[in-house]
């Protein structure tokens, strides 16, 4: 799983790359442009087309609302991880592997944050760096498990859906 979950990343990340080369100049919904090319294309619409700070073709404003998303998904990721850590754990692999994803995801969210920050000053290339290791840390939450807990898997793929799709937004600003 951990195999296809980096093959897909990779995928992913290319064809995003190359899409967005373009998106600047994009008239019309962005999202239509964006959302066919992600990781997971119905999470990507489900969580944009319906929120209404999405504005239609502003690449910029885009990107706003999905670091927003980001760092939100984050903090509830972490705190669930939190919750879980609080119930008895009889498995002590699951348990070590549940500590290291809190760790995780202190990380991940303190990393979207210091990238929305270098949004807001014009640093895209530091968004989008910062964005990249949120990726990363929620990957290594994951790949620590044989498979994914349930209650982690939606906020998790959440989670990577948009750092992801912040990270490849930002890369391609000016």
């Amino acid at each position: 799983m951990a195999k296809t979950l980096y093959s897909s990343l990779f995928f992913l990340s290319f064809l995003v790359v190359e899409l967005l080369g373009i998106l600047p100049n994009v008239k019309g919904n962005i999202l239509d442009d964006i959302c066919p090319e992600s990781f997971i294309p119905p999470l990507c619409f489900q969580m944009l087309r319906n929120d209404p700070s999405v504005p239609k073709g502003d690449i910029h404003g885009l990107l706003s609302t999905i670091l927003q998303i980001a760092q939100d998904n984050t903090t509830s990721t972490y705190k669930l991880v939190k919750s879980i850590l609080k119930q008895p754990i009889k498995d002590p692999n699951v348990k070590a592997q549940m500590t290291n994803c809190l760790r995780n995801y202190n990380d991940a969210t303190d990393y979207l944050k210091q990238s929305n920050d270098f949004y807001k000053t014009g640093a895209y290339k530091n968004t989008s760096l910062y964005s990249s290791l949120a990726v990363y840390e929620s990957v290594s939450c994951n790949h620590g498990f044989n498979e994914v807990p349930s209650e982690l898997k939606p906020l998790s793929e959440a989670v990577q859906e948009v750092s992801n799709l912040s990270a490849r937004i930002a890369d391609n600003l000016k």
